[in-house]
C-alpha cells in the first residue's frame, strides 16, 4: 500500500513531494496543464510555483522496489524484506493487497485473550485507524491496525491476517510494522550482550544490505532485547536530532531487520514475530495477528524518546494495581543461603533485615521438596517439610511477627528430571518423541501449550499463594527453548509451538495475577533474559540481571534504561566482593546504583555488625526520602559510561521542580580532571538549593599522598550551596572522583524563584 508523500523533491521552494494519489486529485480540481518558462507543471487556479524536476512516475516503469509502503508482498516487484508471506493450498506464495476500506474507531482495537497491549484508563485518550487490504484473486485480507495516544508522541501497530479464503493458508511471516523512511543518513542503537551483561548499547550506522538484531531462543532474550532505535540525519545524541524508538510488546523469538536499497538509499524497517522455525495454520475464517509494537518520535534525541517511553510504561503498560506505588524494599535469601534455605534461617535474616529498615524477605530457590541442588525438585512447588517443618502459614506468621512481609521465588515453566511431575508426566515438555531431550541448568521446558500443564501450574501456584500470607512472589524462567515440538497438536500445527508457548504463559501470569490481585510479581529469566515490554504487561517490575556488581550495573542499567523506567528495573545492594565479578565497591556506590531502580539488598545480613546495620538503614531511608524522584521524574542522562570513565544522570520532577543527581567513576586516570556535570531539564529561571545528601569519608594527605578516613565528612562543593538553574545547566559543576567506584549523590529543590530575564 503506497504511502500518500511518495516522490521526490523539486526546485524552487515548491512542495512536489506528490504520490501520483496525489496528483489524480489535483488534476480532478483544475486543468493541469504543462507551461511556463522551463516547462513547469501548474495547476489552474494555484500560483505558479517555479520549475519542477521530475515528471509523474509510472508505477509501471518504476515498479514497487523504489516506493514507501505501508505493507509489502513478496514476489510481485519489491525485491526488499516483505512484510508478511502466506503459503496457498497449490505452494503459491504470491499474494499482493490492495486499499479496501478503512475504519477510525475511538480508543483502541480489542486484542485476543491474553495479549499484551497498551492499557486506556478512557477509549478518548486514544484512536485507532484500521485499514484493510484485500487479495482481489484469493479473498485474502489484510488488517493494519494503528492506535494513536493522544497525549504522548506514541503511536502503535499490529497487523492482522484474516483467511477469507476456501482453503487452508500457512502464515509464515507477518510483520508489526514496516516502516519506510526515505533516503537519509540513518543510524541504529540496539540493546545486546549476555548473561550478567545485558542490554549494552550497540550503535551503528545503516548502510546498502539488510542489518538484523533478533531472538531465536523462544524468549526476548539476554542476547538482544527487542527495542531499537532509529537515529535520522547523523549519529544518536542524547539532546538532539530526530530519533524513532520501536518497542516490541512480545517475550517470544522476536526480529527486527533494517534494510537500505542500494538502488534509492531508502531505508525499510520490519519488526515483529521471528520467522523461524514459525507457520501458522489458517483454517477458512481463521484469523491470526501479529504482536503490537509501540512507536516512539522525538525530536530531541535519544533523551527524548526515552521520557515518551518511561511515561508510556508507566502510564499504559505495567498494571494499574501498582501504578505510582513504591516497591517494598526487599531482602532475598539467594546470596545469603543459596540452596540451604530454611525456617529458621529465614527468620533470622528477617529479624537482621528489620534492624536495617528492610520491608520483605523473599525466599529464593531451595524451599520446596527434594530441591538440595539446582538437579532436581522443580515443577513439585511444595515446601520440603525438611527444610521448613512448620508448613508456609507459619513461617508467614513468624516473619510477619519481625514486622516483614514474606516473598517467594517459582520457576513455573520448568521441570527437573527428578521430579515427581516429570515421573507422572515425561510428556509434559517440549520434546520431540523420537530424540533425546536437551536440558538446560538441568531442566527441561514444560510444555504450556497443553490447557492440562497450565491447568496444572496454576493450580499448584494458587494452593501455594493461598497457604500463607505471602506478598510478594519472584517469578523465574533460567533456560531458552529447544526440541520446540508438542505431541499434544498435529503435524500441521508444530510452526505454532512457539508462539503457542508464550502465549500460554501469558495466560497463567494473567489467571494467576488475576486471581491474587494484592501479590505484587516480579517477573525474572536468569536476570534480565525476559526483559521486556509483553512481561512488564503482567508484573510491574523485572529482575535486570543476576549480575549486582555496582559497576556492572551502571551500563545495564543505563543500556535498559533506554526504553525502560527506573521503576520496573530490579535493583539490589549486594555483597563486597560481588559474588559475580569478586570485585569491591563501597556501600555508597553500591546503595546509590541500587536506589536507581526497585532497590533491596542481596546478603546476608546475620554477621553484620550494628554499625553496619545502621549503615544499611540510613540508605533505606534516603531510598524512601528520594523514591519518588526516581519512580516518576524524567530520566536525563548526563555522562555516558560507554564512552566516558564515569557515568552520570538526574530525575527531574515535572516543570523541574525538585531533582537528584547522580555520578559515579569507573576507572579513574590519575591526575586528569573531569568535565563539570552539566545538569538539564531544570527551570532556567529558579534559584536551587545544591545538597550532597551522602558526603564521603576518605582524603588524602597532598604532602605525603597517605589515605586518611577518620571519619569526618567530606563533601565535594559543601554540605548546601545555591545556584540558579541556568547555572546549573550551562556552567555545572565541578566533581572529583578520589578512587575507582566512587560516587556522589545530590539533591536540588528550589530556594527562591526569580523573574525571567
Amino acid at each position: 500500500m503506497d504511502v500518500p508523500t511518495d516522490g521526490g523533491r523539486g526546485g524552487g521552494g515548491c512542495p512536489t513531494g506528490f504520490s501520483r494519489r496525489r496528483t489524480r486529485r489535483c488534476t480532478r480540481a483544475g486543468t493541469l496543464r504543462r507551461g511556463g518558462e522551463g516547462g513547469g507543471t501548474t495547476v489552474a487556479g494555484t500560483p505558479p510555483c517555479g520549475d519542477i524536476n521530475w515528471e509523474p512516475l509510472d508505477a509501471a516503469a518504476v515498479g514497487k522496489n523504489t516506493k514507501l509502503l505501508e505493507f509489502s508482498d513478496q514476489g510481485t516487484g519489491d525485491y526488499r524484506i516483505p512484510s508478511f508471506r502466506v503459503v496457498y493450498d497449490d505452494g503459491s506464495t504470491i499474494s499482493p493487497v490492495t486499499y479496501e476500506s478503512h475504519e477510525i474507531v475511538i480508543g483502541r482495537v480489542p486484542t485476543p485473550d491474553h495479549t499484551p497491549t497498551l492499557r486506556l484508563d478512557d477509549d478518548c485518550d486514544a484512536t485507532s485507524l484500521i485499514i484493510r487490504c484485500r487479495d482481489t484473486v484469493t479473498n485474502l485480507l489484510v488488517e493494519l491496525i494503528y492506535t494513536v495516544l493522544h497525549k504522548e508522541d506514541v503511536m502503535t501497530r499490529r497487523s492482522v491476517v484474516v483467511n477469507n479464503t476456501d482453503d487452508v493458508v500457512k502464515v509464515d511471516l507477518l510483520s508489526s510494522t514496516t516502516l519506510d523512511l526515505d533516503t537519509n543518513e540513518f543510524y541504529m542503537t540496539q540493546l545486546s550482550g549476555a548473561w550478567a551483561r545485558e542490554r549494552q548499547i550497540v550503535s551503528k550506522r545503516l548502510t546498502d544490505g539488510v542489518s538484523a538484531v533478533e531472538s531465536r531462543r523462544g524468549a526476548s532474550s539476554h542476547q538482544h532485547n527487542p527495542f531499537v532505535l532509529l537515529s535520522v540525519g547523523g549519529p544518536p545524541s542524547e539532546t538532539s536530532g530526530e530519533a524513532i524508538g520501536l518497542g516490541l510488546m512480545y517475550s517470544g523469538s522476536w526480529s527486527c531487520v533494517a534494510e537500505v536499497s542500494s538502488e534509492t538509499g531508502r531505508l525499510r524497517v520490519q519488526m515483529g514475530i521471528n520467522e523461524q522455525g514459525f507457520m501458522w495454520r489458517l483454517e477458512p475464517g481463521d484469523r491470526f495477528g501479529s504482536p503490537e509494537v509501540v512507536m516512539c518520535y522525538s525530536a530531541t534525541g535519544t533523551g527524548g524518546v526515552s521520557r515518551q517511553m518511561h511515561r508510556l510504561v508507566r502510564k499504559h503498560v505495567i498494571p494499574p494495581r501498582w501504578r505510582g506505588k513504591r516497591s517494598p524494599i526487599v531482602l532475598n535469601t539467594w546470596e545469603a543461603t543459596y540452596f540451604d534455605v530454611s525456617h529458621s534461617s529465614t527468620v533470622d535474616c528477617a529479624k537482621a533485615a528489620g534492624q536495617a529498615g528492610i520491608e520483605m524477605i523473599v525466599i529464593d530457590d531451595g524451599w520446596f521438596k527434594n530441591r538440595v541442588d539446582a538437579k532436581s525438585g522443580l515443577g513439585d512447588w511444595t515446601l520440603d517439610e525438611n527444610k521448613f517443618p512448620f508448613g508456609l502459614e507459619r513461617l508467614s506468621k513468624d516473619v510477619n511477627a519481625t514486622g516483614l512481609h514474606l516473598g517467594i521465588w517459582v520457576e513455573p515453566e520448568m521441570v527437573s528430571l527428578n521430579s515427581a511431575l516429570y515421573k507422572a508426566h515425561p510428556d509434559w515438555c517440549l520434546h520431540v518423541p523420537s530424540r533425546g531431550r536437551t536440558t538446560g541448568r538441568n531442566q527441561l521446558v514444560l510444555d504450556f501449550t497443553r490447557k492440562e500443564v497450565r491447568d496444572n501450574i496454576f493450580g499448584q501456584l494458587s494452593d501455594l499463594l493461598s497457604s500463607g500470607n505471602i506478598a510478594y512472589v519472584k517469578w523465574d524462567c533460567n533456560r531458552n527453548l529447544t526440541e520446540v515440538f508438542s505431541s499434544a497438536w498435529s503435524s500441521h500445527h508444530q510452526g505454532e509451538i512457539g508462539h503457542r508457548y508464550i502465549m500460554g504463559v501469558y495466560e497463567v501470569f494473567e489467571r494467576i495475577t488475576t486471581a491474587f490481585p494484592d501479590v505484587l510479581f516480579e517477573s525474572c529469566s536468569g536476570g534480565g533474559g525476559r526483559f521486556d515490554l509483553g512481561m512488564l504487561y503482567f508484573s510491574p517490575q523485572a529482575w535486570t540481571s543476576d549480575n549486582t556488581d555496582a559497576l556492572s550495573r551502571l551500563k545495564i542499567q543505563w543500556g535498559t534504561s533506554l526504553w525502560a523506567p527506573a521503576c520496573t528495573m530490579g535493583a539490589h545492594v549486594s555483597t563486597t566482593p560481588n559474588h559475580q565479578t569478586l570485585r569491591s565497591a563501597t556501600m555508597k556506590t553500591r546503595s546509590l546504583v541500587a536506589m536507581c531502580g526497585t532497590f533491596g539488598y542481596e546478603l546476608d545480613p546475620r554477621p553484620l555488625s550494628r554499625a553496619e546495620l545502621a549503615e544499611m538503614a540510613a540508605y533505606v531511608r534516603l531510598c524512601r526520602k528520594l523514591a519518588h524522584l526516581v519512580h516518576s521524574g524524567d530520566l536525563y542522562r548526563l555522562w555516558d559510561p560507554f564512552e566516558s570513565t564515569s557515568a552520570a544522570w538526574m530525575y527531574v520532577l515535572e516543570g523541574g521542580l525538585e531533582a537528584m543527581v547522580v555520578a559515579v567513576n569507573l576507572s579513574r586516570e590519575v591526575g586528569r580532571l573531569l568535565p563539570h556535570l552539566r545538569m538539564q531539564g531544570l527551570d532556567p529561571t529558579t534559584t536551587y538549593a545544591v545538597e550532597e545528601l551522602v558526603p564521603g569519608n576518605v582524603t588524602r594527605n597532598p604532602e605525603t599522598g597517605a589515605i586518611n578516613t577518620d571519619g569526618a565528612d567530606v563533601y565535594q562543593l559543601g554540605a548546601k550551596m545555591t545556584l540558579s538553574g541556568v547555572t546549573l545547566m550551562e556552567a555545572g559543576l565541578p566533581v572529583r572522583f578520589l578512587f575507582d567506584g566512587d560516587s556522589v549523590l545530590f539533591h536540588l529543590y528550589p530556594h527562591t524563584k526569580q523573574c525571567a530575564r
